[in-house]
């Protein structure tokens, strides 16, 4: 183990944060060299183009300026008109005086003949000269954004899945990802650790990504989940009534009043969300359990932060007391700081607790939850025996897709921007998800042992890649036409096809059907009434659509030359519905509009081998 890595925190920020943006650069500036492109010129260009589209924004500005002119002398024609056939009308049936009335309605007529000469021969010329303008402008700076994209043509197509991984593995060997979750490691992962595929219908994966630390697996994954929560729905009725009153002279007279009567009916509403964490297998302290979640402290003084863990140490002297008496298995560490901030006093063994946390590895906790140069105190962590789960407030956010997409631009400038800040955030956001862990020395010394793996798995790709390339077609292309909710997708594996999977995807939804209850509401009448409230049953509903995937030796570039190819495209035109087919990290799926026979296992493999 290198052992510069046994303070993570400390390390990062002294060695491998600025390692990785100059790897990071050298990267792009690898990848534009490759490509051939000049950004010298694509600078003048997109520079000419910013010019252009000032013009534009000017030109703009004065044909709005001359529109508000336009339209303010519109309104006064139309005032002067109005008033002159007012004045006019007076004058003939002699509510006016008639010079009077007839003076005006000329003098009213003429401002409207002058406003009317103004709008058509002055104003609408001036604006019609300034819209030929924007219009040529806005001509040139197409044309000049046709060239910019023209000249970043082959710098765009270089951009590939897996890109951080390239990256990474160049700033450090800790950390390795995977091109894709393949069905060795998801095996590995099942029968060495215990873990499971994600079986609950309204849990889908819509990322995954695999890799290892010093040869010690992980997942990184991001769910997209179906919760139900409560909806409020109001409704109103008016309700009137007639009441007869007596007045001060002792006559009678009746008096109808109003009232809005109002209510309100809870429903159970579908809810969605995406959550992102990370999954590590370790055979250090196999029958450990225990878990910690944020204390809140990352905006607290030194002060403040003493404070607490001074008032907290007290509460955890109780709970040891309270353990002592209950036969339970909790003794004190004698480091508050630790215990408070830390935590994990749920833990059911205390002697792999302390194995795993040695004075070294509180210190590096401790850093990693006080120190700015990461996130501080922003993570969950839950260890089940050989499983580590954790869980960042930073990584929410985080998009790991690294889709080439993010990186495609006419802008040499602006591309280079972007490439480079996203790179950074991913590693900084990736190594403070693995810090908890690359804390903990003894997770670092532990080399997992050997694994023998089958020769055939039940599946060539595990259904977390199977989930995540679902997730990657349109959802209208896969969901109920009477979907009226966002759409959770499952996979169910149907056969292998050689090196290609046949799964079936589960479009779960909701179709929305309106309903009506009637609510009892005492009106100021004395009497009941029903309140009528409309709300929204929400019908679960599926529908089901076949994919095909494979693995496939290829890179982003070349898949997409290949499908351009007569042959090839004619045969997925035929084989997918609408077209729908997709490549992503090494995987190719596709959405099947027929059914796949043992023809089209050979000429998928023929036109997509796999070494």
């Amino acid at each position: 183990m290198d052992e510069s890595i046994l303070e993570p925190t400390e390390y990062y920020q002294s060695n491998l944060k600025d390692l990785h943006l100059k790897n990071t650069i050298q990267y792009f500036d690898d990848l534009v060299k490759e490509s051939g492109i000049r950004p010298e010129e694509n600078k003048q260009t997109v520079k000419e183009l910013k010019m252009k589209k000032n013009k534009i924004g000017l030109q703009e500005k004065i044909l709005n300026k001359y529109r508000t002119i336009r339209g303010f002398l519109i309104f006064v024609l139309i005032a002067s008109i109005i008033a002159g056939i007012i004045f006019l009308f007076g004058a003939i049936t002699g509510s006016i005086v008639m010079w009077i009335g007839i003076l005006c309605s000329i003098l009213f007529f003429g401002v409207a003949i002058t406003m009317g000469i103004l709008i058509s021969k002055k104003v609408n010329f001036i604006l019609k000269q300034n819209e030929m303008i924007r219009n040529k402008l806005t001509n040139e700076a197409k044309e000049l954004e046709d060239l910019a994209w023209k000249q970043m043509m082959s710098l765009n197509s270089l951009y590939d899945w897996n890109i951080p991984s390239a990256i990474i593995k160049k700033t450090t060997p800790l950390i390795q990802l995977d091109p894709y979750f393949d069905a060795e490691k998801y095996e590995y992962l099942k029968e060495k650790y215990g873990l499971l595929e994600n079986t609950q219908e309204n849990v889908s994966t819509v990322f995954v990504q695999s890799g290892s630390i010093l040869g010690n697996p992980f997942l990184l994954c991001r769910d997209y989940k179906q919760s139900w929560t409560q909806k409020q729905y109001f409704g109103s009725l008016l309700i009137s009534w007639v009441e007869t009153e007596t007045n001060s002279r002792g006559e009678t007279y009746t008096v109808t009043r109003t009232q809005t009567l109002y209510a309100s009916v809870v429903k159970p509403f579908p809810d969605y969300a995406y959550e992102t964490y990370l999954i590590y297998g370790n055979d250090a302290a196999p029958n450990l359990k225990f878990s910690r979640s944020p204390k809140n402290t990352a905006k607290m003084n030194e002060n403040e932060l003493a404070k607490y863990v001074r008032s907290q140490a007290k509460e955890l002297d109780k709970k040891a007391r309270d353990a002592v008496r209950q036969g339970k298995n909790y003794t004190r560490f004698g480091n508050d700081e630790f215990e408070v901030l830390f935590g994990g006093e749920n833990r059911d063994n205390e002697l792999e607790f302390r194995l795993l946390f040695t004075p070294l590895a509180q210190k590096n906790e401790l850093k990693l939850i006080k120190s700015d140069i990461g996130f501080k105190d922003d993570f969950y962590f839950e260890k089940r025996k050989c499983l580590n789960y954790i869980q960042t407030a930073h990584s929410q956010n985080q998009d790991y897709i690294a889709n080439p997409k993010t990186f495609i631009h006419y802008d040499y400038e602006e591309a280079r921007k972007k490439f480079i800040a996203y790179h950074q955030s991913y590693f900084k956001n990736l190594f403070f998800d693995l810090a908890p862990l690359l804390s903990i020395p003894l997770y670092q010394q532990y080399k997992p042992k050997e694994y023998i793996y089958k020769e055939r798995y039940r599946a060539n790709i595990p259904s977390f890649e199977h989930e995540s390339l679902a997730n990657s077609f349109s959802i209208s292309e896969l969901c109920h036409p009477q979907t009226k909710s966002n759409v959770i997708l499952k996979t169910h594996f149907i056969q292998r096809d050689k090196t290609a999977d046949r799964v079936v995807i589960r479009a779960h939804s909701f179709a929305a059907e309106e309903r009506v209850d009637f609510i009892p509401v005492y009106g100021g009448d004395g009497k009941l009434h029903s309140v009528p409230v409309y709300w929204i049953e929400y019908i679960p509903i599926y529908r089901d659509t076949p994919m095909e995937v494979k693995a496939v030796s290829t890179t982003r570039k070349e898949f997409h030359k290949k499908v351009k190819d007569s042959e090839v495209a004619d045969y997925l035109k035929n084989l997918t519905s609408h077209n729908e087919f997709l490549y992503e990290r090494g995987l190719m799926a596709m959405l099947l509009n027929r059914d796949f026979v043992e023809k089209d296992v050979e000429i998928l493999e023929h036109f997509f081998p796999k070494k």
